[in-house]
This record gives C-alpha cells, sequence and structure tokens, in this order.
C-alpha cells in the first residue's frame, strides 16, 4: 500500500469516526446532557481562533487537522472542549506518551454541551495507575446538582460522584477500555 493510499484509508476511517459519532449524537434528546470523552488524536492548541468552544490551557500551541475536526464538530454540536480549561503542570496535561517515552501529548479530549459545562471542575491526567496503554486516564471531577421529588415539589442536592472509588464502575471501566484496545488491535491486523 502506497503511502498516498494508507492516508486515505486514515481519512476515510476519521470521516467514518465523525458520521458515527454524530448519528449517536442526533440520538440523543437536544435537552439532554451530552458527554464525549474520546482519543481524538488531536492536538488542540492555543491559537484565539479557537476561544469559544475551548480555554488556553491546552498542551499544545498549535492546532492539527485532528484538533480541527474535534473544534468544528464541539460547535456544530454545541460542546465544549473542557479539557482545555484547567491550569496545570504540562505532565498533568499529558494524555498519550510514544513508545521511546520522549514525545508526550494531549490528544484525549472531554466534550460537554455548553450548558453543563460548569459542572466540571477539574480534569487531569493521571500518570500513576498502570493500566496497559500509551495513554494515561484523565479524571475528571463533576459538580453534580439532583433533583429529587418529595411529595409535590423538587428539592436540589448536591453531590461530588468520583467514579474511580466504586468497585463495580472502577471494574466496568477497565473491562470497558479492554474492550477499545481489542478492536484497536484487530484493526490493525
Amino acid at each position: 500500500m502506497s503511502m498516498y493510499q494508507q492516508m486515505k484509508k486514515k481519512e476515510e476511517i476519521i470521516e467514518e469516526f465523525y458520521n458515527l459519532l454524530e448519528q449517536n449524537m442526533n440520538q440523543i434528546a437536544e435537552s439532554g446532557n451530552k458527554i464525549i470523552l474520546a482519543d481524538f488524536n488531536a492536538k488542540v492548541g492555543k491559537e484565539s481562533i479557537y476561544k469559544p468552544p475551548m480555554d488556553n490551557e491546552s498542551l499544545h500551541n498549535e492546532t492539527n487537522n485532528n484538533g480541527r475536526k474535534t473544534i468544528q464538530f464541539a460547535i456544530s454540536k454545541g460542546l465544549n472542549v473542557r479539557s482545555t480549561t484547567f491550569s496545570h503542570k504540562d505532565i498533568h496535561k499529558e494524555t498519550w506518551y510514544s513508545s521511546d517515552g520522549r514525545t508526550a501529548n494531549q490528544i484525549d479530549h472531554f466534550l460537554i454541551s455548553n450548558r453543563f459545562g460548569s459542572a466540571i471542575i477539574d480534569i487531569r491526567a493521571l500518570r500513576g495507575p498502570d493500566i496497559g496503554s500509551d495513554h494515561n486516564l484523565l479524571k475528571t471531577n463533576f459538580k453534580v446538582k439532583l433533583r429529587v421529588k418529595t411529595g409535590n415539589k423538587y428539592n436540589e442536592k448536591r453531590k461530588t460522584v468520583n467514579i474511580y472509588q466504586t468497585p463495580k464502575w472502577k471494574q466496568e471501566y477497565a473491562i470497558e477500555i479492554n474492550n477499545k484496545f481489542e478492536i484497536l488491535k484487530n484493526l490493525d491486523d
């Protein structure tokens, strides 16, 4: 396969990814809270032209093609790229490492509906957990308002949820991640 054919195939896979993502997004009610956590393979830079859907705390200075596609998708669906919002040391922004350990990128991103963007308190990469991947886990802190119906009226309760502290969710997450990597391995064959 020539280099041109490989690049064309890669572009087709990226387009298919965004088409599937858009189909899934269209199935969610407009009033629903939309959250997307994904390896977009997107370097989102600090260019001022992209300020509305993201902030200035990205690891990268310049946006790559996948970053532009991610930002365009976010804008078209009324989403914010929240993973570029919080001020941390660069080592807590790095979500992927090359096999030689010299190159680090912020390519995994957290997108959320503009309306619910303020529910995210913090996002940072966790370097400690060994998950058998060249990616770091992203830890996201939410501020959740729950409306509880008591009698004929609703009362709001606030609760911070950490899914990594619930053994059931931790196990389900590990299984889901493992399944995704198996699918990727099969694509390479």
